[in-house]
């Protein structure tokens, strides 16, 4: 490059600069961009995302449930006690439910609220706590990162623990790098600190007294010292971190008797570890893959950001920012059983926090950053969520419409936008057009592609199919996914041959569906107690088990042929019976 081409793009930056700073000089200029912006983002997902199988599902009906019985110290998923899962999350998903009315009882938006509610919030509260360590522009630039972090939008769209926590996550944890880099911080940070704490154990357990542990450990091993921790006034803040948490302590021993009784060691380290287990251990670097790839686009700057961090360890913000990954991520990887998915989101704002003091930084000479990722050519970036798209329209078979491929075409434009002003050092400008892009595809994602794909949404199918039937009574055999509960309100007991031929003995009227699978098994049943065998069909819905990995194809019998219900067009039965295999009843309910 020229010196009068160098020239150009410096004056091109300076004229940019000012974007990101004019907003967060203003009064309330950059919570009402912020607010804007997750809304935008997290609002078609959480509204037009069908219920996803199986840990949403399963907080949703057991709130329902719970608020139905009006127990609100005994939420159950049918007779399953939650020992593993705090209270909070059911009491912030019961409010939600009782607010909005039996009416919306099933509507998984509802019991979605409070996990939007609560991410939304800990991105404003990064900024409104950030902006006191690293001014009032980079923390700007590092909520708005944080708030269009793939696995950030995941947790704000999902009614589980994970969503409400990140907010006493990051709130505790902002307010911790306040206490421990500023020495006159009052007792107002101390106490938000211990208030956070206590909510984070209320709504998932240890999850967060764990993250500020790894965090402190982290610390004491980088400068020896201990001595600060009096500014946390913990004589005060403990027992008031104490009472706010205690109350899961309470739910458990009204349930159990003597709180976790009837658990083993492991389970009951993994109860205090959060709500989410998974039920193999992971391999090694999961948390590292989850923590790169969920990060997106701040990840291509994580490497500048370390070390620049690295070499700057001796100031306390440094230390402090790197305590907080390297020694929640060491944990993660050496003793959790929980899901990466859900667990790192908890690291970004200090991610998000470096990488944004890294763009506010550069003095706008078109330098590109050492250690970054830019160092391919832009084009490259289009190809991660061009992989995403793709592999979502070719494992469904389904073709993108003309509305999904001109938003897919964009984001893959604004992509390589983004990677072209990273590769030119314009940070500012690189940050704006990521967040765009990142924003837009979450959009895109889960607010428009994954819902008009019909097939991998198996409850939501036959409901549209049986809406126009009586279904008080409706039997659903072959499917048990926890989404046919909750969705089409059947119960586990009404999902097996047997109770459908006791209602047939009883002279219930029964709408039943049968997947294909358990047909043989069903009217084996009904013949074995004297009663005659499965009518036609009036209805056939086929679809795809994605927990499973098979397809589905229902039948739908009406409980009286001679006036049968009205099945929409769209599901009525082909000539040809679609292939499913052998009829071994256990291999995809």
């Amino acid at each position: 490059m020229s010196s009068f081409e160098g020239h150009i793009v410096v004056e091109r930056q300076r004229a940019m600069w000012n974007w990101w700073a004019t907003i967060a000089a203003r009064p309330w200029a950059p919570s009402l961009a912020l607010l804007g912006l997750c809304l935008a983002v997290y609002l078609p997902g959480v509204l037009r995302l069908p219920a996803v199988d199986r840990t949403e599902i399963v907080y949703a009906e057991t709130t329902r449930d719970m608020v139905a019985r009006g127990d609100w110290t005994d939420p159950r998923y049918g007779s399953v006690v939650h020992q593993f899962r705090p209270i909070g999350t059911f009491w912030a998903q019961g409010a939600a439910g009782w607010l909005a009315g039996d009416s919306l009882a099933r509507d998984i938006t509802i019991y979605r609220i409070p996990s939007l509610l609560a991410v939304t919030l800990a991105v404003l509260a990064l900024f409104w706590l950030g902006r006191g360590l690293v001014g009032a522009e980079t923390a700007l630039i590092a909520s708005a990162l944080f708030a269009v972090a793939p696995l950030t939008v995941l947790v704000s769209q999902l009614a589980i623990a994970e969503g409400l926590s990140l907010l006493p996550a990051t709130v505790a944890m902002v307010a911790l790098a306040r206490l421990y880099t500023k020495p006159d911080e009052g007792y107002p940070m101390a106490l938000l600190f211990w208030v956070a704490l206590g909510f984070g154990v209320l709504i998932n357990a240890l999850l967060v007294p764990i993250l500020v542990l790894a965090t402190l450990i982290a610390l004491y091993v980088m400068d020896r010292d201990l001595t600060w921790l009096k500014r946390l006034r913990p004589l005060i803040g403990i027992p008031i971190a104490l009472a706010i948490g205690a109350s899961w302590l309470v739910i458990r021993a009204h349930q159990d008797g003597t709180p976790f009784a009837g658990m083993d060691w492991r389970e009951f380290l993994a109860a205090l570890g959060g709500a989410q287990d998974m039920k193999l251990r992971a391999f090694p670097g999961t948390f590292v893959l989850a923590l790169v790839l969920g990060f997106i686009p701040g990840t291509v700057l994580i490497g500048t950001a370390f070390k620049r961090f690295w070499g700057s360890r001796d100031q306390a913000l440094s230390r402090f920012l790197l305590a907080w990954v390297i020694g929640y991520l060491v944990y993660l990887e050496a003793l959790s059983s929980k899901p990466g998915t859900y667990m790192v989101q908890t690291m970004f704002p200090a991610l998000a926090l470096g990488v944004a003091i890294v763009v506010t930084s550069e003095g706008g000479l078109g330098k590109r950053p050492p250690w970054s990722l830019f160092t391919t050519w832009p084009t490259y970036f289009a190809a991660l969520p061009l992989a995403v798209f793709a592999g979502v329209y070719l494992f469904t078979g389904e073709i993108p419409g003309v509305i999904p491929a001109a938003l897919i075409a964009l984001i893959a434009v604004l992509f390589i936008w983004s990677g072209r002003l990273g590769w030119e050092g314009q940070l500012r400008r690189w940050a704006a057009v990521g967040v765009a892009a990142l924003g837009l595809f979450a959009i895109t994602l889960l607010g428009v592609v994954m819902p008009s794909i019909d097939k991998i949404w198996p409850a939501q199918q036959l409901a549209k199919a049986i809406a126009a039937c009586p279904a008080k009574e409706a039997a659903l055999i072959g499917f048990r996914e926890p989404s046919g509960r909750f969705v089409l309100g059947i119960p586990p007991d009404r999902q097996m041959p047997e109770a459908l031929a006791d209602s047939a003995e009883a002279k219930i009227p029964t709408l039943t569906i049968v997947e294909d699978r358990w047909k043989k098994r069903t009217n084996w049943t009904l013949q074995s107690k004297s009663l005659a065998p499965l009518p036609p069909p009036v209805g056939c819905v086929s679809a795809y088990n994605v927990m499973r990995g098979c397809p589905l194809h229902f039948r739908i019998y009406s409980p009286n042929p001679s006036e049968p219900c009205t099945i929409p067009a769209e599901f009525a039965c082909p000539e040809n019976t679609p292939k499913t295999g052998p009829e071994k009843s256990g291999d995809c309910d």
